[in-house]
């Protein structure tokens, strides 16, 4: 199953680092010359594009995405009725190649592409080229997170260069909060216009924007205050509660929805590629092929969460089962697939951040002393948030019975002698299956959760801190990615906020 194709932009497309430009020698399928395309035209896909990278494919091509941070945060488990081969294999093993990060690298800067060309080609004062902004930005952020170094400021160029220089990670962080600024100024300064329609995620909303990039500054800060620059990250969150705007609030989650219907390439790509085919019951491949991680579950049912059924389905017997990541034990009929809050329809929107995220990340700085205000109750947003999301029955009384009901150190933050660990368990909790990058890049910096054995295949082996360069830089960008030196064990290398 390929990928959705929605609001299609025809174009080419080169694989070295945005070595992508419009040819104007094609016409898309509407009828309309490429070369009279607006930024209007292109910000719809691209939006859907960076859902569906979110989201995943078929697991024929696990690698365009972020699936494999998914698995590793102990949210899904292969069931063992199927082997492992090729990026699975590869998953499971920790054994990754130059050649698994082709497709996430490739479609990473395909997108900063198009948002480069929606910047430079909307109506004046329109929301999309600040909208713009904040995505491109968030992009590079994702790519850093994943790669450390790589082709910044002459990336996605080619009328520069087709062969980029790789910049500093830690560099580039500060800049793109600098990108930030910029964005939040321009939004500032739009008006609604006709591209508003284009906009599907905030329709428009400066002000939802605003907290967007807000709520994307203030991740980029957290991520270095354990292990990086301390000081400059409590100077960005000062300078984000200067300014004003604030952050994703309750109910605010950013929701890319185009129009997903329950039809052939239209579905929500979540659903298309983990739910059912197209106006049936019918499970796709992934659906059969992933199945609850066990490690998941205990924790779930040490800690009496009334989520866990929304995680996942009841198995044949009534109750929860599953299979550890990277086991080879034989499966049983006593399994349990993705749960109703999880895949609740084939025209759901596609979540890019959750206002529980945010709100745990607001907990976060507050905790640390970084923001003035009450963390306990910020915490609680967190939860009753993910409840809410869920649909979890009288989420904000269901959430905080379950917060209050309970002895665990992991869920009662009032009563726990870490309260940032608390804040972590329940923020990993919040997001399974929604969004195991954001858990993976939490466990490279602060250590939680903690996991014994990240992967059954490869017993004492710890989770790889990184992934290698794509082969496609090797092939098309040589002299450049050569210059960075990079090694198979450099997996274990971490990035430059990590530990």
């Amino acid at each position: 199953m390929g990928k959705q194709l929605l609001f299609i932009c025809v174009v080419a497309i080169a694989a070295a680092s945005c070595n992508k430009e419009l040819n104007t020698n094609q016409t898309d399928p509407n009828g309309l010359p490429i070369a009279q395309l607006k930024g209007a035209d292109v910000f719809a896909q691209a939006m859907v594009t960076v859902a569906q990278d979110k989201l995943g494919f078929n697991i024929s091509d696990a690698t365009d995405n972020y699936d494999y941070a998914t698995q590793w945060m102990q949210y899904f488990a292969r069931t063992t009725s199927f082997a492992p081969s090729g990026s699975q294999e590869q998953m499971e093993t920790f054994g990754l190649t130059t050649s698994f990060s082709d497709g996430n690298w490739a479609s990473n800067y395909h997108n900063i592409y198009d948002f480069n060309f929606v910047m430079a080609n909307s109506t004046a004062h329109s929301v999309l080229p600040g909208a713009s902004r904040v995505m491109r930005a968030m992009l590079f952020e994702n790519l850093v997170d994943q790669f450390g170094n790589i082709p910044y400021s002459q990336a996605c160029q080619p009328s520069v260069t087709i062969t980029p220089a790789y910049d500093d990670a830690a560099t580039i962080y500060k800049s793109l909060v600098t990108q930030i600024d910029s964005a939040i100024t321009q939004l500032s300064a739009s008006q609604s216009t006709a591209d508003d329609a284009a906009d599907i995620m905030f329709k428009g909303n400066k002000t939802l924007w605003i907290q967007f990039a807000n709520t994307i500054k203030l991740r980029m800060a957290l991520r270095l205050v354990p292990n990086g620059d301390q000081t400059y990250a409590g100077s960005v969150i000062s300078s984000i509660v200067a300014q004003g705007g604030g952050f994703l609030g309750a109910g605010q989650d950013a929701l890319i929805n185009p129009g997903f219907v329950d039809q052939n390439l239209k579905q929500n790509p979540f659903w298309a590629n983990y739910g059912f085919l197209p106006g049936t019951t019918t499970p796709t491949q992934n659906n059969n092929f992933f199945i609850a991680n066990t490690f998941m579950l205990n924790f779930l049912t040490s800690t009496n969460d009334p989520r866990i059924g929304y995680f996942y389905t009841k198995n044949s017997v009534g109750g929860f089962g599953g299979n550890f990541f990277g086991s080879g034990l034989t499966s049983t009929p006593q399994l349990s697939s993705i749960g109703s809050g999880i895949l609740q329809s084939a025209a759901m929107p596609a979540l890019l951040f959750s206002a529980a995220q945010s709100y745990f990340m607001q907990a976060e700085a507050v905790q640390r002393g970084l923001m003035t205000g009450n963390y306990q109750t910020l915490f609680q947003k967190g939860v009753e948030e993910s409840f809410r999301y869920l649909g979890v029955a009288n989420p904000t009384a269901s959430a905080d019975a379950f917060i209050a009901g309970s002895t665990s150190q992991y869920v009662n933050i009032a009563t726990s002698p870490s309260p940032l660990q608390t804040i972590f368990y329940q923020k990993w909790v919040a997001e399974c299956e929604l969004d195991g990058f954001e858990a993976y890049c939490d466990y490279r910096r602060v250590g939680y959760p903690v996991i014994a054995t990240p992967s059954q295949a490869v017993p004492g082996t710890p989770m790889p801190k990184r992934l290698l360069y794509p082969e496609t830089e090797y092939t098309q960008n040589t002299a450049n990615v050569d210059a960075q030196h990079q090694q198979a064990s450099d997996l274990w290398t971490k990035i430059f906020w990590g530990q």
